[in-house]
């Protein structure tokens, strides 16, 4: 009988993490470098004595570990790895103002006397540029708006920094109408009477006109990272051949986020396989030869 066809492992084509509690997918991926599954004995030797090798050696344990390596920031990944919340939001054709909040005092942003939104100016979405911007007040009734990038100042009507602090535009005087800024797209809407206490802060964010965008929110006091267990597929080979392997009860944490150079960000995590007690088992590795 001839020896039977050589086998190996090429190529990865998907990660995918679901949720051991019902096995519902939790997220894929498919811009990925590698996923190294390093399952490496650990000896311990019996040594002694003059010989220069061990005498006796028994398995320790078997390491666990696998490396993920991979390009793509997937939001529900993010979220997991990061131990984050997650925010998705609908399609806002015609932007949005976020997070509109007073900083320092509380003499910006009120419903009585003060700023109480800022608003979308109509009919001038297309001056929206993307960002956090913050309002400072310098009298009773007036405020400076700075900005913390001009990644977006080109977008619509051209707008620049004044000078290296920062500064968009002083002297805005909202204490007897709204003020609009025409480069921004937005409407500082005034209630009453403002009387700003000097040296107050409030900040707020634009999104321009989008399909979708997503905020991850990380970090907080108690966040908690689930077991999952992951499915790595391997790449269809040209015979057909499928490949994958399954842990069925992973521990993971951190996700790098990089702001390179002109280059697209690449990450790494490390995953603890752990044994499964109701499988009585890690994982198992799957191979089929296409017909």
């Amino acid at each position: 009988m001839a020896l039977g066809r050589k086998r190996g492992q090429f190529s990865i084509h998907s990660v995918c993490f679901y949720d051991r509690t019902n096995g519902v997918p939790i997220s894929i991926l498919k811009v990925l470098s590698e996923a190294l599954i390093d399952f490496n004995a650990e000896f311990e030797s019996l040594e002694g004595g003059s010989s220069m090798f061990p005498w006796d050696a028994e398995i320790k344990s078997l390491n666990g570990d696998v490396k993920i390596s991979g390009r793509e920031y997937e939001p529900n990944t993010m979220a997991l790895l990061l131990g984050g919340d997650l925010t998705e939001n609908a399609a806002e054709a015609n932007g949005a103002i976020d997070e509109f909040e007073n900083v320092k005092g509380t003499s910006i942003k009120s419903v009585a006397n003060g700023i109480d939104a800022i608003e979308l100016t109509a009919l001038d979405a297309d001056d929206l540029k993307e960002g956090k911007y913050l309002l400072v007040a310098t009298a009773a009734g007036v405020v400076s708006l700075y900005g913390t990038s001009d990644v977006d100042f080109k977008r619509g009507t051209d707008l620049e920094f004044s000078d290296d602090t920062l500064l968009i535009e002083a002297s805005l005087d909202v204490s007897s109408a709204d003020v609009i800024i025409e480069e921004l797209g937005i409407t500082l809407s005034k209630v009453g009477t403002p009387n700003f206490t000097v040296g107050d802060t409030a900040e707020f964010y634009i999104r321009k006109p989008n399909t979708g965008s997503i905020e991850v929110e990380f970090g907080a006091s108690g966040s908690e990272f689930s077991e999952i267990g992951i499915i790595i597929a391997g790449g269809r080979q040209s015979d057909g051949t499928i490949q994958s392997i399954e842990l069925y009860r992973t521990k993971v944490a951190g996700m790098p986020i990089g702001f390179g150079e002109k280059a697209w960000s690449e990450w790494s995590t490390t995953i603890r396989a752990l044994y499964d007690e109701t499988r009585n088992a890690v994982g198992k590795y799957r191979r089929t030869h296409a017909a």
